[in-house]
């Protein structure tokens, strides 16, 4: 039997491609898909500078994060510049989106949705990538 790592770095684990969604990120599964949480997935997100993530909503809640960088978020018709220390929750069906503002530095989001709200951009259906990936 594997020992259970307890602790561990965000750049150590595996990165997954989401290129399909947002060019120029990095996401990985910092908790979520295994026995550290069966209910809902922490995601961890960087964006290189100037990258977009596209515009999304569905019906499931989320919250985030960020841990660094600078950039905007979007929910409905409004922006909120966001930086270290910013958290963002955005409620069931309103669109929303965040983007890089920084020219030398990448936005770090950590984001929690429940395992339904976990696409993997390779395997998903054509219904679920109009989520995108939030």
């Amino acid at each position: 039997m594997e020992k259970r790592k307890y602790v561990g770095k965000i750049d150590d684990l595996p990165q997954i491609d989401v290129s399909e969604f947002i060019q120029n990120a990095e996401k990985r599964i910092v908790f979520g898909h295994d026995e550290t949480w069966d209910s809902h997935v922490m995601r961890n997100f960087k964006l290189s500078p100037g990258s977009v993530a596209p515009p999304n909503k569905h019906s499931w809640p989320h919250q985030a994060l960020c841990i660094g960088g600078e950039g905007i978020f979007k929910i409905g018709d409004t922006d909120y510049e966001i930086s270290q220390g910013s958290y963002m929750y955005v409620p069931g069906n309103v669109e929303h989106t965040f983007w890089n503002t920084s020219k030398t530095e990448k936005l770090n989001i950590i984001c929690i949705v429940p395992n339904k709200g976990d696409v993997n951009p390779l395997t998903a259906t054509e219904d679920q990538k109009k989520y995108s990936f939030c």
